[in-house]
């Protein structure tokens, strides 16, 4: 009975042992450490061909993690294959070297126009099921990418003529497309029609133009990424561009350029394309440099739609939340939320504009972008120069747009100006100069439990002109305002005022011509 029960241990552990080992020999197999195909970790010699033969060999089974162990590694460009992980360990950094004639072509789309355009350093396109993950650094000189575009001005030239081209729509040749294709410096990681990809927990430092850009793509999650390329030129952070179903959290930014951004093609040919952004969520990141924080458009011709950013820290960003287009656009951008934000020292902490380039007025149509079904929650903005400035069109107001439970402290207030369905509940604005909420050529305005904590004396809490039908209710008056409310001559007629507190201003209300809209500047 012993001995059979000796041999059933034995048995046991000859069976786990073979286990054990199996499991080892597949993960051994599926690891391709870029030192075992020549790549030095002191920088002495390009890795490039080292790691692209660790790519081979993966793809030639079918599949496995590219590991980068710690060092210093020095690459040119490195295209991704499906089924694969690019594992840069904790203490690895990959410099990508500033060379031009080691860059590839070939169709992409750049700034929402489909052309001809450097492939990314890092990344492919008809990828599916690619991670690039670790705690280690990528990194290039954006100084060095900018004086290589020095001799291009040629090809800028081209590059102006084939938009005026497109918006005219007119046939580009090839050949024109090529020439423009050198005043281009490529994005550091990009994606293009591809799928379930993963960035996660890498540390990028500089960028030659955009640092993340997926394109046409996706089941997308950029996570735990640290991206720093203040103050790089044209380095947005993380670009969205008419993708779906993608998740950013958990970043920290501090680019040269917009942070976030979703963009869905420009003008003619984005209209042409016409693919939405859409089925975003954005949460738990802190941006410090940028242009904005979060950013819709200015490429908006294709749609953005689905959205929600929230729990948001900005520090110092030029613009917090930051939606903006212009005639000849067009695209529909709606359902989108914003909530849970923090904003300290912002230039301007919110910005709804259709104004990002001065065009004339025309008709409706597909050109004309519309923004619609927006709403921006839970905000505490200090030491701004501008809180709120919503800029909509005469021919497509903004609408629907609902901002509440916002507290803010900044030069100026609210300025609001052609806007449909505009809600205000429970804001509170202190300015330095001006009414704290200034709104004009607005319909179904209304303003709920809004006030201001610290009132100039000689200027109206409240300032509407041309808002027929508007309502102010529930709101409340602090000590030190002449007037709470002031509307236009034979205005107020048409304004509800109702259940308000405001026996502390000298007056309720007034009627008075007068242009409120100067700056202090002005």
């Amino acid at each position: 009975m012993g001995d059979l029960k000796t041999r059933l241990i034995q048995w046991w552990l000859v069976s786990i042992l073979c286990v054990w080992a199996s499991v080892n020999a597949g993960s051994a197999a599926s690891l391709f450490n870029i030192m075992d195909y020549g790549a030095r970790n002191d920088g002495s010699a390009p890795a490039t061909s080292a790691i692209r033969s660790a790519i081979e060999a993966a793809k030639k089974a079918g599949g496995g993690t590219i590991y980068i162990p710690p060092g210093k590694y020095v690459t040119g460009p490195i295209e991704l294959v499906s089924n694969l992980v690019l594992d840069i360990d904790a203490g690895a950094v990959l410099e990508f070297e500033e060379l031009r004639n080691s860059l590839t072509y070939a169709k992409g789309r750049l700034e929402g126009t489909e052309c001809i355009t450097p492939v990314p350093l890092l990344g492919g396109h008809d990828l599916e099921n690619v991670t690039i993950q670790g705690r280690g650094v990528i990194t290039t000189n954006n100084a060095e990418w900018l004086a290589l575009d020095k001799p291009e001005a040629e090809a800028r030239d081209v590059c102006r003529r084939i938009l005026q081209s497109l918006n005219e729509k007119k046939a580009v040749p090839e050949e024109d497309f090529r020439k423009a294709a050198m005043a281009h410096r490529p994005s550091f990681i990009g994606a293009m029609n591809s799928k379930n990809i993963l960035i996660d927990g890498i540390r990028i430092v500089g960028s030659p133009f955009w640092t993340i850009h997926i394109l046409y793509s996706e089941k997308v999650a950029i996570r735990n990424v640290t991206i720093e390329t203040f103050p790089g030129t044209n380095t947005d952070g993380i670009d969205i561009d008419s993708s779906s179903d993608v998740r950013i959290s958990d970043c920290f930014l501090d680019t040269g350029d917009d942070a976030i951004c979703l963009k869905s093609g420009k003008d003619a040919d984005g209209l042409r394309v016409n693919r939405p952004t859409e089925n975003i969520a954005i949460t738990n990141c802190t941006v410090r440099h940028g242009h904005g924080a979060v950013a819709l458009g200015s490429e908006t011709s294709g749609g953005i739609r689905n959205v929600v950013v929230r729990n948001i820290v900005c520090l110092g960003t030029q613009k917090g939340v930051r939606i903006k287009s212009t005639r000849g656009r067009g695209g529909i951008l709606e359902n989108i939320r914003f909530d849970n934000w923090t904003m300290r020292n912002v230039e301007e902490a919110i910005n709804i504009t259709n104004y990002y380039t001065q065009t004339p007025e025309e008709s409706v149509s597909e050109r004309t972008p519309v923004f619609r079904h927006i709403t921006v929650s839970n905000m505490t903005i200090e030491g701004s120069a501008a809180a709120v400035n919503i800029e909509g069109l005469p021919e497509m107001p903004i609408s629907d747009l609902h901002i509440s439970n916002v507290s803010a402290t900044a030069r100026t207030g609210l300025r609001a100006y052609n806007t449909s369905g505009l809600e205000l509940h429970q804001v509170q604005v202190n300015a330095g100069s001006g009414p704290a909420f200034l709104i004009r050529d607005s319909r179904d305005l209304e303003l709920d439990a809004v006030s201001t904590p610290q009132p100039l004396a000689d200027t109206p809490v409240i300032r509407l002109d041309h808002c027929p039908g508007a309502i102010v209710r529930a709101s409340k008056a602090f000590p030190g305002p002449g007037t709470f409310l002031s509307v236009a001559p034979a205005e107020l007629q048409d304004t509800i005022f109702e259940g308000n507190f405001v026996n502390l201003a000298r007056q309720a209300t007034e009627e008075c011509a007068g242009d409120f809209w100067r700056l202090p500047s002005d």
